[in-house]
């Protein structure tokens, strides 16, 4: 019988959700640097809007159409993350009496085309969205701006009728709409791996700074980890700059920073801007922290479930106290 509540589960389950924080884009928080010289304050409003569109495109194409910003990043993952061709495809009812099947649903054999030669190529322009349980076409998802260059096409707005792919999915991929947007997907693709777009050292120096943040970001992971499975608290009671003791957090990634070049470099800019008033990112607020402990202590949850769902029997292990009617309380 499994026991799910055991503590080094989940903190191996916790490293995992690591890697998925890791693999997104790096997020944008902003700390205000006050007159008492504080490393953190609270994060705007913005930002944590922005953090919410940037998750929820990377997530599902019915989230788009995207800033220029993340375009570029959306052309670089490629079509392939966004396909869903192996995914559990959602059947869609045929209205009217005369109908002759009542229910149809898209299959992975669409995902490919055959050649008149008898050979199958993936079609690497469509993706399927698990959350408007649509199908859309990728580079004039990306790159169509209104109906008059899109035509008013269904595989930008979301299409559904799976009785009719056929000879729809043909159609679409004739016109010259769709060869226009297909043209400038493919040509930026090229010119990003071949490093020879117009703006090429604005995207090496974009590349660079999220390299930077994730190496960080891994760092920070790591020492949030450390404390939530040792049960250490993060917080201090004074975290200014000059204090002796800013709580564990704090010290332990500065005691880290004596010896890591990424952190230290961090640190040391850190200081600069904190000593001439300036705001720059850190990732240290208390925002910031209680936003990973509950991005880890959600997806252990989540991991849980899934094993207890998974499980043909399973346990509970947990600790009560009684009160003064001697009624034992769940802790």
């Amino acid at each position: 019988m499994p026991e799910v509540s055991s503590q080094e589960a989940s903190y191996v389950k916790a490293q995992e959700l690591e890697k998925i924080i890791l693999s997104s884009s790096s997020e944008s928080d902003v700390d205000e640097c006050d007159a008492s010289r504080s490393l953190h304050q609270q994060d705007s409003d913005d930002d944590e809007e922005e953090e919410t569109v940037r998750l929820s495109v990377y997530s599902d194409v019915a989230a788009w159409p995207v800033p220029d910003v993340l375009r570029v990043d959306l052309i670089k993952r490629g079509s392939e993350p966004f396909q869903n061709r192996d995914g559990q495809f959602s059947p869609v009812e045929r209205q009217g009496e005369k109908s002759k099947w009542k229910s149809r649903q898209l299959t992975t054999a669409w995902f490919y085309k055959a050649l008149p030669n008898g050979e199958k190529i993936l079609r690497t322009c469509m993706v399927y969205s698990p959350l408007k349980q649509s199908l859309f076409c990728f580079c004039c998802r990306l790159f169509a701006v209104d109906d008059k260059v899109t035509g008013a096409s269904s595989f930008v707005t979301g299409f559904q009728l799976w009785w009719k792919l056929n000879p729809k999915v043909s159609d679409h991929e004739a016109p010259e709409q769709h060869l226009t947007c297909l043209e400038k997907w493919k040509t930026l693709r090229a010119g990003l791996k071949l490093q020879k777009c117009i703006d090429h050292v604005h995207q090496t120096t974009v590349d660079r700074e999220k390299r930077k943040w994730r190496d960080i970001l891994h760092r920070l992971l790591d020492v949030t980890l450390f404390l939530a499975h040792q049960n250490l608290p993060f917080r201090g009671h004074r975290e200014t700059m000059s204090s002796a003791n800013k709580g564990n957090f704090l010290e332990l990634v500065e005691l880290l920073s004596n010896y890591d070049p990424i952190l230290k470099k961090h640190f040391m800019r850190l200081k600069h801007a904190v000593a001439s008033g300036k705001r720059m990112t850190s990732y240290f607020s208390p925002k910031i922290q209680n936003k990973l402990i509950c991005l880890l202590g959600n997806h252990v949850k989540d991991k849980i479930v899934a094993d207890i769902k998974k499980a043909k029997y399973f346990g509970i292990l947990f600790d009560s106290t009684p009160d003064v009617s001697h009624t034992d309380q769940m802790c």
